[in-house]
């Protein structure tokens, strides 16, 4: 019998880059490229760096963010110019090349968290939704496929309509489509290599207990509850209940479009746990940080200035560790990034377009 596979390596990528100034780029990148990932092991955050003619200095509201990543070394940076204009730049982790994508005629989305990147075949598609609100239930979808040089722009319908203005905290690839997060709305899919793609509209389960205080605010629901792919499903985290006995629970996403119930943990029995105190960590409410792409079970949450993974199946901390992080701390922060450098794995178009594209 052939033994296993082994599992695909991935990393904890934080979404803030590392900007460097002209000096050190020279002693940085080598001549030709302007980007490089230094990869650590979990829990440790991995680091995109860059150089400043890339993307200006993280500054808060407007610091370059890591919109999207690809298993082929792609990564997608948005990036606010000190004019205000915004860019994407696609940057190629294996070769250190990037490229800034011609503008389009519409506004950008927020800190690039509506736009997403999916590769298929010899092909890279980048794609941006703009939902609209006051109930007219349609959006504006912009894809760039890269290679071609422009933006196409293609009006679709949903259902139900919004009635408000849409925040999307994210977007998840999975099934060959691709998913736009809006916690307190739900989630609309398509595919962007349709020649007519359709936008489909996933509401999220129903939470009876939210944590007080933890719905209207942004930065409070990407701390509280996430979607993300994991083990061939999406899936859906939320903490929720009392203050002082919150419960972490999980669903999954079925192919017929419905959310079933996998796990519900008190967080007290974690606190509990010997693994917890040995943590030497305080019985406090964490943030989400992200669920484990390979393992369902395996959810990684910050509190203070650690990042620490529990296993939800045995309720127990199975790995900790320090990271350094803006204010509020949440999983819009970091991503899970399935990216194994010594990988021969790659793409034919990687080279040839980004070439094309300089």
């Amino acid at each position: 019998m052939p033994p296993p596979p082994l599992p695909e390596r991935w990393s904890i990528l934080a979404r803030i880059p590392k900007v460097v100034k002209d000096k050190e780029a020279k002693r940085t990148f080598p001549p030709g490229t302007d980007v490089s990932v230094a990869c650590d092991e979990l829990p440790r955050a991995s680091i995109l760096t860059v150089s400043l003619r890339i993307a200006p200095p993280p500054c808060l509201p407007s610091y370059p963010y890591v919109a999207a990543a690809d298993p082929s070394g792609l990564l997608l940076l948005c990036a606010t110019e000190p004019s205000g204009e915004v860019t994407y730049h696609l940057c190629h982790a294996r070769t250190g090349e990037a490229t800034c994508f011609r503008e389009h005629n519409c506004p950008m989305g927020f800190d690039g968290a509506n736009v997403g990147l999916m590769t298929r075949g010899d092909s890279c598609v980048v794609a941006e939704l703009q939902p609209s609100g006051g109930g007219s239930g349609r959006a504006t979808l912009l894809r760039y496929t890269v290679g071609q040089y422009k933006w196409a722009v293609t009006e679709l319908a949903y259902s139900p309509p919004l009635h408000r203005q849409w925040f999307c905290e994210g977007v998840v690839f999975h099934g060959g489509m691709l998913w736009w997060v809006e916690l307190s709305y739900g989630l609309l899919a398509c595919d962007p290599y349709s020649d007519k793609p359709e936008l489909l509209h996933v509401p999220l389960p129903t939470i009876i207990d939210p944590l007080p205080g933890k719905v209207a605010n942004l930065a409070n629901r990407a701390s509280h509850s996430c979607v993300k792919a994991s083990s061939g499903r999406l899936r859906y985290v939320q903490i929720h209940g009392d203050p002082a006995a919150p419960v972490v629970s999980t669903w999954a996403l079925t192919e017929a479009g419905k959310w079933n119930p996998e796990r519900r943990v008190p967080l007290p029995d974690i606190w509990a746990d010997e693994s917890y105190l040995d943590a030497m960590l305080p019985g406090s409410i964490p943030a989400l940080a992200l669920l484990g792409p390979a393992d369902p079970d395996k959810l990684y949450f910050f509190l203070g200035s650690c990042i620490f993974a529990v296993d939800l199946r045995r309720r127990k901390v199975v790995e900790s560790g320090e990271f350094d992080m803006p204010e509020p701390p949440n999983q819009l922060i970091v991503r899970a990034w399935q990216y194994d450098p010594s990988s021969s794995r790659k793409h034919i178009f990687l080279s040839c377009y980004l070439i094309t594209l300089l």
